[in-house]
């Protein structure tokens, strides 16, 4: 009996240290990638693609994945001898951990990121083989886990301080002063609505919304993807004068809408579907009280390290069906893209948060921004809703089916605000930021042109109190000048004036407006331009190519897209050119 209990004894003790062998090293994985974000986010500057709650959900994420992916070693630690067990847990941890860092270079074949990761193993198994050191490492694991827990309370302590003292040095806004609601719907196309024409229903909760206010039909936004084109809203500058690109965030160099509108007393808040360009290392939350980008959840915590972000294991997450499952067994591709997002969230979580908050608010006015990611690739509407205009849905279909849907949660937003008598002093804007080529001209997907299908977008803007309803405009106008119109409606005068024009001589009837509005003026700027079979748009030049769209007269406007300027970020004006291209991953 004493024999017998001492090799139980024995195999729990082999079982205990496997895992916390396993564990330290997990340990280790999440402080490599908390670092990698925070070279990002503070050396590099540039966008991490990563949750603030990063600090606790990485260790979470990497101990979930060690123990789920190292499972047979240590389930088979007891039937092993103590030596043989504490190798396989020291060769298979680390030869995890060096694959799961080499993951995002891409550069390095998978076969030789293997080998790599298994001369790494190798070498710790050597480094690491006696009990000593395996006990010293144990230790080194709880050591990383404090800190990560000590810098995990930190930032969440630094936010929530953050906000109340931004809602405690708030001013006193002015009396009657409206709410403003900024709806954008991302990658909405204005020809994808039923109000510009479309015959298909895919909005006729927007449809009918908009009757209350004005309508503009040629709205052009000034960048054919997301993060110029949302910068330009916020600063009311072309994205020429900004920072941002593909690799680079909205720097603070200009003040924000959202920086004003704090400033005269408002609460701003935002909410955001797209985690890949509006996310907080965006640029884009500088001003806002509150921005909810990033969930909470389960599933964004196992996305929280690389492994969690491997194509492989998103797809996984996003399968529906046996079919894609195997799919992803049989073709696993196991690399990192530059920026996987997170969490989804969808329209109806986008409306019932800002719901949730309206109901629990200070009494001041709000500016409050949602970005709705719907209408984005890939599009995965709701069950019910992918066989709604084609039984053998298309990508059009499916982009459509997911307009419908973010329209029909859009009618439940606002009957909900309408009821709480919400609307009676809202400014509510509609627009998109950009829109979405589905073949026209050889192109897919957006962010490689300047046609019409990704420039021009829809937008409405109604004020009952200020907006002449069923009211419609066919003059060609910048999104740039939506900024400075929401302040001249919500009586907001900055100390230095906001970038752009007003609108309101569109429905005033101010014959001098027409004198005032800026330039629709789009520009694209491409770190490395993509292939394309379109003579139009060919790079005629090197990378970091910079494209300009004027469009200042219907002549022009029917030409779709009129190619001003091609030049260097470090030689602009000196250089003449075309940019464009084909299927793009621009957001």
């Amino acid at each position: 009996m004493d024999a017998d209990g001492e090799v139980e004894r024995e195999s729990q003790g082999t079982r205990a240290e496997s895992i916390g062998i396993i564990l330290s090293m997990a340990m280790l994985m999440a402080l490599l990638y908390v670092a990698e974000v925070g070279w990002k986010r503070f050396v590099t500057v540039t966008f991490v693609a990563a949750s603030r709650d990063v600090m606790w959900m990485a260790p979470l994420s990497a101990a979930f994945f060690s123990l789920l992916l190292l499972a047979p070693i240590w389930l088979i630690a007891p039937r092993l001898s103590r030596a043989r067990a504490r190798a396989a847990a020291v060769f298979g941890a680390s030869w995890l951990v060096a694959f799961a860092v080499l993951l995002p270079w891409t550069q390095v074949h998978r076969g030789a990121a293997v080998i790599l990761a298994a001369g790494v193993g190798t070498l710790a198994v050597r480094l690491l083989g006696t009990g000593a050191r395996v006990s010293a490492l144990r230790k080194a694991g709880l050591v990383m886990a404090s800190v990560l827990a000590v810098g995990a309370i930190f930032v969440a302590g630094r936010d929530v301080r953050r906000a109340r003292q931004g809602y405690a040095s708030l001013s006193t806004a002015r009396a009657g002063a409206p709410n403003v609601l900024f709806i954008l719907l991302d990658t909405v196309r204005a020809s994808a609505l039923g109000l510009y024409g479309y015959g298909r229903a895919t909005s006729p909760e927007i449809d009918r919304f908009a009757t209350g206010g004005i309508v503009f039909d040629r709205a052009i936004s000034t960048a054919p993807w997301t993060l110029p084109s949302h910068a330009t809203l916020f600063t009311g500058e072309y994205p020429g004068l900004l920072s941002v690109s593909f690799r680079s965030p909205l720097d603070a160099q200009q003040a924000t809408l959202a920086e004003h509108f704090r400033d005269a007393g408002y609460e701003t808040v935002g909410f955001t579907g797209n985690l890949h360009y509006t996310a907080w290392d965006s640029g884009l939350s500088r001003g806002f009280l509150r921005w909810d980008d990033f969930m909470r959840s389960t599933t964004q915590t196992l996305r929280s390290g690389w492994i969690g972000q491997s194509v492989f294991v998103l797809q996984l997450m996003h399968a529906r069906a046996r079919w894609q499952v195997g799919e992803a067994l049989r073709h696993p591709k196991f690399r990192v893209v530059p920026k996987p997002g997170g969490e989804e969230r969808t329209a109806e979580a986008l409306v019932n948060d800002p719901l949730a908050w309206h109901l629990d608010r200070p009494s001041r006015p709000y500016f409050a921004f949602v970005n709705f990611f719907d209408a984005h690739e890939d599009y995965r509407p709701p069950t019910a809703l992918r066989t709604r205009f084609a039984n053998k849905p298309n990508r059009r279909d499916l982009y459509d089916a997911e307009v419908f849907y973010l329209d029909r949660e859009l009618g439940r937003l606002w009957r909900e605000l309408g009821r709480r008598g919400a609307l009676d002093n809202t400014i509510v804007v509609i627009t998109a930021d950009h829109g979405e080529h589905f073949g026209e001209h050889k192109m897919s997907g957006h962010g490689n042109s300047l046609y019409m299908q990704l420039l021009r977008v829809p937008l409405i803007l109604r004020f009952d109190r200020g907006i002449p309803a069923g009211t419609r405009s066919a003059d060609i106008i910048s999104l740039r000048d939506i900024g400075a119109t929401l302040l001249e409606l919500a009586g907001v005068r900055p100390q230095v004036p906001f970038p752009g024009q007003s609108l309101s001589p569109l429905w005033t009837g101010d014959s001098t407006g027409a004198m005032g509005r800026s330039e629709a003026i789009s520009e694209l700027t491409q770190d490395a331009p993509p292939p394309t079979s379109d003579p139009l748009s060919r790079s005629q030049g090197g990378v970091d190519c910079h494209l300009r769209c004027a469009l200042d007269s219907p002549k022009r406007e029917r030409r779709e897209a009129g190619i001003v300027r091609h030049r260097s970020r470090h030689r602009r004006d000196e250089e003449s050119g075309r940019v464009g291209g084909g299927k793009s991953d621009g957001r």
